[in-house]
């Protein structure tokens, strides 16, 4: 049986003073802190990469910080 995969991408973005996660170019819940909207993201990550989907997890750093966004790929 083959099963269909895709390549999917979780986006951690700044939103305002808050963190939201982009998933389809849709934001996803609202965090008061990066840290938890990157633990959100990695956990749900980690469960469709589970399902056999290849992810990717970009993380934006915070306004002002002078480092590039940090991209983490999860193979299945």
């Amino acid at each position: 049986m083959n099963m269909h995969t895709s390549e999917l991408s979780y986006n951690v973005e700044p939103l305002g003073r808050r963190w939201t996660i982009s998933f389809c170019h849709t934001p996803h819940g609202t965090f008061d802190r990066r840290v938890d909207a990157l633990r959100a993201a990695v956990q749900d990550a980690d469960r469709v990469r589970r399902m056999g989907h290849r992810v990717t997890v970009s993380v934006a750093r915070p306004h002002g910080a002078p480092f590039a966004e940090r991209v983490v790929r999860l193979a299945p």
